[in-house]
């Protein structure tokens, strides 16, 4: 099956930068340990205008859907939620073979 990626776009205006990296770390190791097929968040990117991407990826679909189902009752994960303003998700299947070749 392919995996299945998540690409959020989200403003933290009025957080320190410092207080949202920990957050989001410490979200990413709750989410892992609660849905081992969180295949990885390979990719944190802020804009000239301060949105930030950040990309999840999953070992399936079925599997990011479930984790996103369990959001609410993973409270590292709900504590960096509570950061996030102008949230946007983009989701989609990763084609096979479409790795960079680098």
């Amino acid at each position: 099956m392919p995996q299945f990626a998540e690409f959020v776009s989200f403003r933290t205006d009025d957080v320190e930068e410092a207080v949202f990296l920990d957050r989001r770390r410490e979200a990413i190791l709750a989410v892992k340990a609660a849905h081992p097929a969180l295949a990885a968040v390979p990719l944190l990117s802020r804009a000239e205008d301060g949105r930030w991407t950040d990309v999840w990826v999953y070992e399936t679909e079925e599997a990011a859907r479930a984790a996103n189902e369990d959001a609410g009752n993973i409270a590292a994960f709900m504590e960096m939620a509570q950061l996030l303003t102008e949230l946007q998700v983009t989701e989609g299947v990763v084609p096979e073979r479409s790795d960079s070749p680098l």
